[in-house]
């Protein structure tokens, strides 16, 4: 019987900082990352501590602040203590982005502010995450894009899914027949077309795999990769860390 893959987290070097034993992990935010164990999901610290322990059916990643959890069918935000500063109350509950997390509430889709005041009131079918200023809602059958105050941006268009292969320290992924590489912001290519799978950089590093069913690595900015693990799966890295599933 082969061993159990679980999630844990590297530093730059490609060394094991936190150990691989969560069933299910996200990227650091805040200085805190939520990670489960079976069923529960609590809050670790980059010495992989519990500041908040294990208890909540749903839970997102901090931002200004505050956090979205699930308590028996409930969304509600806590703070960093794990206390609720707002209770449950929301059908879905998303993170904060731009200052705004989206809302469910009586089947409709709106967005607060870390206060809990209603920013743009519900009246979407479903909604994304502010990006930019912008966020992707569905109304009356279609998907449109709007601003902080909720209004319509009729002109709008993702030129070659800018959010998807965006720029990113100065590099973006580009791919040429079937292979990803990295082109400046003049077009040109820095990092050859070499990859079947390509994510944009972060913290200076950015996640690579070659062959469909290959694992995962990382490369600098000039290619190389600056150690020798690869991975199952694996994130971004955040705040110096990145999630990573393997099997120690």
């Amino acid at each position: 019987m082969g061993k159990e893959l679980l999630w844990g987290y590297i530093g730059k070097t490609g060394e094991i900082e936190i150990k691989p034993s969560f069933h299910e992990a996200r990227n650091f935010s805040e200085g805190l990352a939520m990670v489960r164990i079976d069923y529960q999901r609590g809050y670790i610290d980059k010495t992989g501590n519990y500041l908040i322990e294990p208890q909540f059916i749903g839970a997102g990643s901090f931002r200004c602040g505050l956090a979205p959890v699930m308590t028996d069918d409930k969304w509600g935000y806590i703070d960093r203590e794990g206390k609720f500063i707002l209770p449950p109350s929301f059908g879905k509950a998303g993170e904060f982005h731009d200052g705004l997390a989206f809302v469910e509430t009586s089947g409709k889709y709106g967005y607060i502010d870390p206060g809990g005041n209603l920013a743009i009131p519900p009246e979407f079918e479903a909604a994304e995450d502010f990006k930019d200023g912008i966020a992707r809602v569905y109304k009356n059958g279609g998907w449109i894009f709007i601003d902080k105050t909720g209004t319509p941006i009729p002109d709008f268009q993702r030129k070659d899914e800018p959010w998807i292969l965006h720029y990113s320290e100065g590099l973006a992924v580009k791919q040429m027949d079937d292979k990803y590489g990295y082109v400046s912001e003049e077009g040109e290519f820095v990092i050859k077309p070499k990859f079947s799978q390509a994510e944009p950089f972060h913290d200076g590093l950015a996640r690579v795999r070659t062959g469909r069913n290959g694992k995962w690595g990382f490369i600098d900015r000039e290619g190389k990769y600056p150690f020798s693990g690869k991975f199952n799966q694996s994130d971004d890295f955040y705040e110096g860390l990145a999630r990573v599933l393997t099997t120690l």
